[in-house]
């Protein structure tokens, strides 16, 4: 009987225009009895035409049916043939091994190896990771070197700098950059050259929070400052003067930040740090010929310790930029109290002595010279003085000739008049 209700040709014309429930009238055994495990979709064509005609089917049936039902109609989860996904339901997710221009120009490239987990990496983050660094010869010169750093302040490269923030963590990943994104044209002597692109593999192994700077105890505020002002000086060490800037100012901003922002006096020892890193940083500028912003710098050392030698002598070859030499020897002589065995205070002080001397020799030339020209000028006028001063004599004794001559003429007359 269950036969015949199923090949009846009334059965075939519900199953292609008939509602699901003029179905259900005409068969009595319900759908899912019929539709065995061991029977296939061409012997029973009511299970294949109804799913055509629903929109599920049209987008993808495999992912709308549950898996228990999907097994039982024996459908499985791959797409159907000659189906297309709708753009809407496609995501699209970044492959892994495949390169992608930070930039856009080709300067710098980046290729996740392995995923990680969580959100991307925020500017301002501590991150520790893990990496190794070789050039484009394939020589090795970093292997799986351990890193702090605080994302965004310019305490790494840029190449790692500018790539961290796209990271999450757990995430491995490949760089490739240019050398303006490495060690540029200083490089890293003596393993890394002028100009060398490089390689990185970076593994993102650690994030947290910075809390703000009136949240940090002075201890914590003193780790974070002392690790930026090592940093500066390795940048020192290379020669990039600006990134080491950079990172003394950071330094500074977690040592030595506004009075609102700490509570309570400095320890000894924060204002040991406070000083040496207002020093170098006035050194670091000092070395781009910049003396005012060095002044400034310099100038807040010797606030904090007023018998520092070396801010002294530091302020010494500030001024001494500025063509200010007196104001620098007093600074040299002032240090030379306080270390009166400092040889370097003592040299220094010779140099703006002898300094001093030519300086005041060539203001002595130049003033001379000025006063031989203000001769010159007087000199002219003087002469002409004298000419005009001897024309005036000149008009009397004119006059007084010429008086004479008329007497004479008149004289002649009357004498003429007589003889006659």
């Amino acid at each position: 009987a269950e036969e015949n209700a199923v090949e009846t040709p009334a059965v075939e014309t519900a199953a292609v225009g008939t509602p699901a429930a003029a179905v259900e009238t005409t068969v009595e055994t319900p759908i899912v009895e019929a539709m065995s495990v061991e029977t296939t979709a061409a012997e029973i064509p009511a299970v294949e035409t109804p799913a055509v005609e629903t929109p599920a089917v049209e987008t993808f049936p495999a992912v709308e049916t549950p898996a228990s039902d999907a097994k039982s109609l024996g459908v499985t989860e791959e797409p159907l043939d000659g189906v297309e996904e709708s753009p809407q339901e496609k995501v699209v997710v970044p492959e892994e091994n495949e390169w992608v221009e930070i930039l856009g120009n080709g300067s710098l490239k980046r290729k996740v190896t392995k995923q990680g987990t969580g959100e991307n990496l925020v500017k301002g983050q501590l991150v520790k990771i893990k990496y190794s660094l070789m050039l484009s010869d394939g020589n090795v010169v970093d292997k799986d070197v351990e890193q702090v750093f605080q994302l965004g302040d310019g305490e790494v490269i840029a190449a790692i700098d500018l790539t961290a923030n796209l990271a999450k963590v757990g995430e491995l990943y490949e760089v490739m950059a240019q050398a303006r994104f490495a060690y540029g044209t200083l490089g890293r002597p003596p393993k890394i050259g002028s100009n060398c692109g490089v390689l990185l593999v970076v593994e993102v192994i650690g994030a947290e929070d910075v809390p703000q700077i009136e949240d940090l105890s002075e201890e914590e505020r003193m780790m974070i400052g002392d690790r930026k002002r090592k940093i500066g000086n390795d940048n020192f060490a290379r020669f990039d003067y600006e990134a080491a800037s950079t990172n003394y100012r950071g330094a500074c901003s977690y040592l030595d930040p506004p009075s609102y922002k700490v509570v309570g006096e400095a320890s000894e020892e924060m204002k040991d740090l406070q000083t040496k890193s207002w020093c170098n940083l006035a050194l670091s500028e000092l070395k781009q010929s910049k003396s005012d912003s060095g002044l400034t710098a310099i100038n807040r050392a010797l606030e904090i310790q007023p018998k520092s030698t070396k801010a002294l002598y530091r302020k010494g070859k500030l001024l001494q930029e500025k063509g200010e030499y007196e104001e620098a020897e007093k600074c040299l002589k002032q240090a030379l109290q306080l270390e009166p065995d400092n040889a370097g205070c003592k040299q220094f002080l010779k140099e703006l002595t002898s300094a001093i001397i030519k300086s005041k020799q060539r203001q002595q030339r130049m003033y001379k010279k000025m006063f031989n020209l203000e001769d010159q000028k007087e000199a002219t006028p003087t002469t002409e003085k004298e000419g005009a001063t001897w024309l005036e004599g000149a008009i009397p004794m004119i006059a007084g000739a010429v008086a004479v001559g008329a007497l004479a003429v008149a004289a002649y007359g009357g004498i003429k008049g007589m003889m006659q």
